[in-house]
């Protein structure tokens, strides 16, 4: 069986308006592989650090200031 893949894109909110999003994204995509994309380091910094006491990361630094947190 292959597990689907959902994305959500948060580029253009920041904290904590891009906490609240990751959040309900997670919750509600439970059954799917799941991506995060998100611009800025210091949005960055404060997600990830959220997420990663819940959930095992993979990071990967796309272009100058844009991340994707891989949910694993």
């Amino acid at each position: 069986m292959e597990i689907k893949k959902k994305v959500l894109d948060i580029r253009n909110l920041s904290c904590p308006m891009s906490f609240l999003k990751a959040k309900e994204f997670l919750k509600q995509n439970s059954d799917y592989k799941k991506k995060i994309i998100i611009k800025g380091e210091k949005d960055f910094k404060l997600l990830n650090n959220s997420l990663k006491r819940n959930y095992k990361l993979k990071v990967n630094k796309k272009e100058k200031c844009v991340f994707e947190i891989e949910i694993l």
